[in-house]
């Protein structure tokens, strides 16, 4: 890697991980006592959630953790998204074992995505306390697709950094097709977000199912687009042999 990649590497690490304090401190800031058990349950479900993340390509990973923090985001706020997000991290590291400026990296993203999550969902009038799943779609939704845009836009420029890929091409082979996954997540986070906040912290066990099966439609996806970019792979090498035979 050259000096100014390495340089510039080092400044997105920096300037992300302290974006990432200061929506923390602001967030502990605004925490107290109210329904610490339902909020302490998805803390656990998101790091578990991304200790069994799908591997995608070029050290990038998808999980439904994500469905954890935005619904923790859709009740609490930001004290929900700033203890989701270091627990998600902590459990990627674990995961993963990566160098620590991955790790902290990836917990200043999670923590300024969460923050953008909150922003929007409350934007577009969001609040857990309705009991009307329609009027929480849109929000939820487009919500969940902000987040993903700059987790997904902040992962792609630090992987370009770290390699010969362009930021962009590492954002359409990576992130693109989880669009309307992060869509589905988003519908379902508010889902949860709403048993929890009418029915009690033991609903959350309801949603396990569908979250699981998400995950599996997600590992699906990746596994096949992996043997699509293999088999790609193949031809590309064939015919790069027969040009030169």
């Amino acid at each position: 890697m050259s000096g100014i990649r390495t340089n510039s590497l080092k400044l997105l690490v920096g300037t992300t991980a302290l974006a990432g304090l200061a929506v923390t401190v602001a967030g502990l800031a605004q925490l107290d006592s109210h329904n610490a058990i339902m909020l302490a349950a998805l803390v656990i479900a998101a790091a578990g959630a991304e200790f069994f993340a799908v591997e995608l390509f070029v050290d990038s990973h998808v999980s439904v953790s994500g469905a954890a923090l935005m619904a923790a985001g859709a009740i609490f706020g930001l004290p929900g998204v700033v203890l989701c997000g270091p627990a998600i991290a902590l459990a990627g590291h674990l995961r993963d074992r990566p160098e620590p400026y991955k790790t902290v990296f990836n917990f200043g993203a999670l923590a300024a995505a969460g923050a953008v999550y909150v922003l929007v969902f409350r934007t577009l009038d969001g609040h857990a306390a309705t009991s009307d799943y329609r009027s929480l779609m849109v929000p939820a939704i487009v919500a969940a697709l902000a987040n993903m845009a700059v987790n997904s836009a902040l992962v792609s420029i630090a992987i370009s950094l770290d390699s010969d890929a362009t930021a962009t091409s590492v954002w359409r082979s990576n992130f693109l097709w989880l669009a309307p996954q992060y869509g589905v997540m988003g519908a379902v986070a508010i889902g949860v977000a709403l048993a929890l906040v009418n029915f009690g912290t033991w609903s959350l066990a309801v949603f396990a199912l569908p979250v699981v099966s998400l995950s599996e439609a997600l590992h699906t996806r990746a596994e096949a687009m992996k043997m699509r970019q293999r088999a790609l792979e193949t031809i590309m090498s064939v015919q790069g042999h027969k040009r030169s035979a």
